[in-house]
């Protein structure tokens, strides 16, 4: 009788195993976690968005930013989509089906997968090194032996109406597996500026030295060759060391390049009662967009104190593109022109003019300064109510024009003869 229980037990029990492990045994679903996986996967490999976002719990709410991500290039660098193209081109995987777990009673599975791809931004950094173009850039994305990245993901999975639809909320897999297509975005190529540079000159300077003036210039002055080639950079200002002033990128092209400080430029800048820059040493240095130096240069303001001139400091008067005769042929512009002494050219002057046409007041300027080797005084069409003939030049006749110092003492007069041909 004892013998009979015992194998009664025994089977009950073997029988208890036998239905338990049938239970787990139908549970899973491992081959459709992997299946799911792969078309994911795959997905993700040829870039098809709609069946990436398909696959998913959430696709819908991720479409809008994937695509963005993936399509849009607008004010991006040239052969953006080409470089992203080359990048997309070299995604594999490999899934860990070691890893898999399922249960459809619980509806959720998941997996392991390893992702390879180039690393964009070695390949970018090395390329630019060497000074390559985009086109090199791609040719090294898809090199042989070009180097690689490997990003390890878990895809969970969850089971909705007999699918395993990928459970990614943020879409955190698909978006790091496509982080370069953010990162090329900032895949610009510099071309070699440096090859097109002759030297650097501080524009208007007497050998590096300003003596008052409101605004100072350090122009790259380029090779034959360069005066063709589009200088895109940036430039900064340091004044006495410290640094005042970072441009935005500029764009010129032409023999020279041309990087300006001033207040027209930086409202911050110092400038002393006349509208001057302070006194100091400003060094300017000038940026391709990769970073590398085009030119570095520093200058001396000066300001300085200069007495006011006079009529004895008068050398000549002289009608500026004139013939000896000063005589104008159909011209739409005049200009007479002080001529200083040495000392007369060391000061300010400051006066009014008038101009006649014939015995007729025909303008009067309003007060001006100036300096120099030249001190001049304009009348031309575009000054208001000025008589112009049926080709738009001034009309003939004998023009007369008088300087004034500020009091209203005249200092120098001269006339001109205007002719038509």
């Amino acid at each position: 009788m004892k013998t009979s229980k015992k194998l009664i037990a025994s089977a009950v029990c073997v029988s208890m195993l036998a239905s338990l492990g049938g239970c787990a045994l139908f549970d899973k679903d491992d081959e459709g976690v992997l299946k799911a996986a792969d078309d994911y996967a795959t997905a993700i490999q040829k870039v098809k968005l709609g069946d990436i976002t398909g696959l998913m719990t959430n696709g819908e709410d991720l479409e809008e930013s994937l695509d963005y991500l993936v399509n849009d290039t607008e004010g991006m660098p040239a052969g953006y989509a080409d470089m992203c193209s080359a990048i997309a081109g070299t995604i594999s995987y490999e899934i860990d089906e070691e890893s898999v777990q399922s249960s459809k009673k619980n509806a959720e599975g998941s997996v392991d997968v390893t992702w390879t791809l180039v690393d964009s931004e070695a390949v970018f950094e090395q390329v630019s090194e060497d000074g390559g173009d985009v086109d090199a850039f791609i040719d090294a994305l898809t090199a042989d032996d070009a180097q690689t990245q490997t990003i390890s993901s878990t895809i969970n999975f969850v089971l909705e109406d007999e699918a395993w639809l990928v459970d990614d909320e943020d879409g955190d897999i698909v978006n790091e597996v496509y982080s370069f297509y953010a990162d090329a975005a900032g895949y610009t190529f510099v071309p070699p500026l440096m090859d097109y540079i002759e030297d650097a000159y501080w524009y208007y300077s007497d050998d590096s030295v300003y003596s008052n003036f409101g605004q100072i210039e350090l122009d790259i002055i380029t090779t034959t060759e360069g005066e063709e080639i589009p200088f895109e950079f940036t430039y900064e200002y340091y004044y006495n060391g410290e640094l005042i002033f970072t441009s935005d990128v500029c764009e010129d092209v032409g023999h020279w390049i041309e990087a300006y400080y001033g207040p027209d430029y930086d409202p911050a800048a110092q400038v002393d009662d006349r509208g001057f820059l302070v006194a100091g040493e400003y060094r300017c240095i000038m940026y391709d967009l990769a970073g590398n130096v085009l030119a570095d240069s520093t200058c001396t303001v000066e300001n300085i104190e200069y007495g006011e001139a006079d009529a004895s400091m008068i050398d000549d008067v002289v009608w500026y593109w004139t013939d000896e005769e000063d005589t104008y042929i159909d011209t739409d512009s005049i200009e007479l022109d002080i001529i200083p002494t040495t000392e007369g050219q060391e000061c300010i002057w400051n006066f009014y003019y008038e101009i006649y046409l014939g015995e007729e007041l025909v303008y009067v300027s309003d007060a001006m300064e100036d300096q120099g080797y030249w001190i001049e005084a304009y009348y031309n069409t575009g000054y208001p109510d000025v008589e112009t003939n049926g080709d738009g030049n001034l009309v003939a006749g004998e023009y007369t024009c008088v300087f004034y110092d500020l009091n209203g003492n005249s200092i120098a007069a001269a006339t001109c003869t205007v002719e038509e041909s």
